[in-house]
């Protein structure tokens, strides 16, 4: 049996994207107040728009229209953030908390209304995106020349003198990253399994690290709160440095280059033609 195209593969991938984004966009209009509701919106908003970067480089009001989500949901998962690490950090009964409080309120509402908005629209732009303009990508040169980015703005994120922007950087590659290689799990074997494993401890580690700063910019009048949360922060920091040299050090990464230069053009066979 032929392979399907890479155009077929697309919009396969396109098409599940989109009913995941559209699945937790009904569940997360119905339950506003539910954080693990907007943690899954979050995901399958990143997942969609990694679709369209990789696939349909002409979908861009789609993309800004999912931005525009995405802020909304991470105004109300901010606010979520910063009152669960006050908790952690012994400051449950901060000055601040009560101010978060009625920020993560109005966050919510702005949410709300923004997701019964986008529910009611009929994502023509969406529909549209799912034919394809990128017909010739080729995924062996592609996914080990993106690996190489990783590992290099990997190495200066881990560095002893790295700043919270630079981590931040990397965060937001790392993710793309991963969410890439979800695109194309099709086309490898176990060795996705475990690569995935590997980038899910980065993002784990340098999410913690941006919770502690964003917590600590919402609390720019509660000084001893910020101490504590800056010493969690420096925890954290040093955990991610640790995890970086550990599972990603240049020996083991001839392991990536290898088997990301080698996909499997006959698993895509199991994709059916749109």
């Amino acid at each position: 049996m032929k392979p399907p195209s890479m155009s077929t593969y697309a919009r396969h991938e396109t098409r599940v994207c989109l009913h995941h984004f559209r699945t937790n966009l009904r569940h997360a209009a119905k339950h506003p107040d539910d954080p693990d509701a907007i943690h899954d919106l979050r995901v399958s908003i990143r997942r969609l728009t990694q679709c369209f970067r990789i696939f349909h480089a002409r979908a861009k009001k789609m993309r800004r229209r999912l931005h525009k989500i995405m802020e909304h949901c991470g105004a109300v998962r901010n606010c979520d953030i910063a009152l669960e690490l006050l908790a952690e950090c012994g400051v449950p009964e901060s000055p601040s908390s009560p101010k978060l409080q009625k920020s993560r309120e109005r966050a919510a509402q702005a949410l709300h209304r923004n997701l019964k908005k986008e529910r009611r629209r009929r994502h023509r732009a969406a529909d549209a995106a799912v034919h394809p303009f990128h017909h010739g990508l080729q995924i062996a040169t592609r996914l080990p020349a993106l690996a190489e980015d990783f590992f290099q703005t990997g190495d200066a994120a881990a560095a002893p003198d790295s700043s919270y922007q630079t981590l931040h950087r990397f965060r937001l590659r790392a993710k793309r990253f991963r969410y890439t290689l979800e695109l194309f799990e099709r086309f490898y074997g176990s060795e996705m399994a475990t690569g995935a494993k590997a980038l899910k401890g980065v993002q784990d580690h340098l999410g913690a690290i941006n919770d502690c700063v964003t917590t600590i910019d919402l609390l720019p009048d509660d000084p001893s709160a910020v101490a504590a949360i800056q010493k969690r922060l420096d925890q954290r920091t040093r955990l991610f440095q640790s995890y970086w040299r550990n599972r990603f050090p240049p020996p083991k990464r001839a392991w990536w280059r290898q088997w990301l230069s080698q996909p499997r053009a006959a698993a895509s066979a199991r994709v059916k033609a749109a």
